[in-house]
C-alpha cells in the first residue's frame, strides 16, 4: 500500500511522521514533541494516536523501531525509516495535495514546513505544481457542474459551493505565495 493508493483517503498524520523521520531517527516522545510543537496548529495528534500510527507504519515495513537504553538504563524505542519508508516519505513530500480545501489545509503547510527543513530549494517548483493541481481540480469541478441537470437543485448547489470554496482557496494561495516571494 503506497502513497498513490493512500492519496485518495482523508489525510492522516502517518506521512508527516514519516517525513519527520527523514531528518533523523527519533523516539516516540521526541517525535510527538516535534510534531506538536511545529505542526500542532495544523494537526491534533495525541500520544496514543502517534503510537498507533507508528505501529501501522512498522507493520507496513516503512519504519523500524529499535529498543535502545537511555542514560538511566531504561529502554526507549527509537524509530527509523526503512528504505521503503524513505521512498514513501520522499514521494509524499514532493506530491501536491489533491484539490480539496480540507486536504490542502492540512497537507500544504505540513509539506512546506518539512520541505523548508529538508529541501528548501524544492519549494518554488512544489508550489507551482500545487497551484496547477488546484487549477486542474477547479476545472474538473466546473465540468462536473455542467453535467448536473438544472432540475437537480441540491446537487447543483453542492457543486457550486465546492467551486466557490476552491476559487477562494486559489485566491488565498496566490495571495499568500505572491506575498512571500514563493516560499513559506
Amino acid at each position: 500500500m503506497g502513497w498513490n493508493l493512500l492519496m485518495r483517503r482523508s489525510p492522516t498524520p502517518e506521512y508527516p511522521l514519516l517525513a519527520l523521520l527523514l531528518e533523523r531517527p527519533m523516539h516516540g516522545y521526541e517525535l510527538h514533541r516535534v510534531f506538536s510543537q511545529d505542526l500542532g496548529h495544523i494537526w491534533h495528534l495525541s500520544q496514543s494516536q502517534l503510537y498507533a500510527s507508528l505501529a501501522r507504519l512498522e507493520a507496513r515495513g516503512w519504519v523500524q523501531g529499535v529498543e535502545t537504553p537511555t542514560e538511566r538504563g531504561l529502554l526507549r524505542r527509537v524509530f527509523a525509516l526503512t528504505p521503503r519508508g524513505r521512498a514513501e516519505a520522499e514521494a509524499w513530500l514532493q506530491t501536491p495535495s489533491r484539490c480539496s480545501v480540507q486536504i490542502i489545509r492540512l497537507e500544504l503547510p505540513t509539506r512546506l514546513y518539512l520541505l523548508q527543513q529538508l529541501a528548501p530549494q524544492a519549494i518554488p517548483n512544489f508550489l507551482a505544481r500545487q497551484r496547477a493541481e488546484i487549477m486542474r481540480g477547479l476545472e474538473r469541478l466546473r465540468a462536473q457542474c455542467q453535467t448536473i441537470s438544472p432540475n437537480q437543485i441540491y446537487n447543483r448547489m453542492a457543486c457550486t459551493l465546492r467551486i466557490h470554496q476552491v476559487e477562494a482557496l486559489l485566491t488565498w494561495f496566490d495571495h499568500t505565495f505572491s506575498m512571500s516571494g514563493g516560499s513559506s
